[in-house]
């Protein structure tokens, strides 16, 4: 049967390129994967239509990650000044891997409801599977 639950699947981060720290409190996490190229038209007078080469990908995506609320973790993310390494783990151990930098906000609140943010990071790089 092909399929599997998303429980168990991690983000996590890396300052030295070395140690990965596991965030804890997940709840969701985006598409994750790499841009189509760009489409660049070719087509010359004497085509009877339009013909097109891929172009260039575009890494510059924004990856939104939403947590639930936990003070120290919080914190932590909002004093990431610098570009970092990024790792999301699925819970048959696949990899995305790719480096960007992180910003942090708040979630819009409402009456009854658990406090949440959203880690936002730009990619800088291009996202690899393993």
């Amino acid at each position: 049967m092909a399929g599997i639950l998303t429980k168990g699947i991690t983000l996590s981060y890396s300052t030295d390129n070395a140690t990965f720290n596991e965030l804890t409190n997940l709840q969701e996490i985006p598409e994750i994967g790499n841009g189509a190229p760009e489409k660049i038209e070719t087509t010359v007078l004497s085509d009877s239509v339009k013909t097109y080469i891929a172009g260039l990908g575009d890494s510059g995506q924004e990856l939104a990650f939403k947590f639930l609320y936990e003070r120290e973790q919080f914190e932590t993310l909002l004093a990431l000044a610098a570009s970092c390494q990024w790792q999301v783990a699925m819970p048959d151990g696949i990899t995305a891997s790719f480096k960007g930098m992180p910003s942090v906000k708040f979630d819009g609140a409402s009456p009854n409801n658990a406090i949440t943010y959203t880690l936002t990071v730009i990619v800088e790089s291009i996202i690899t599977f393993a």
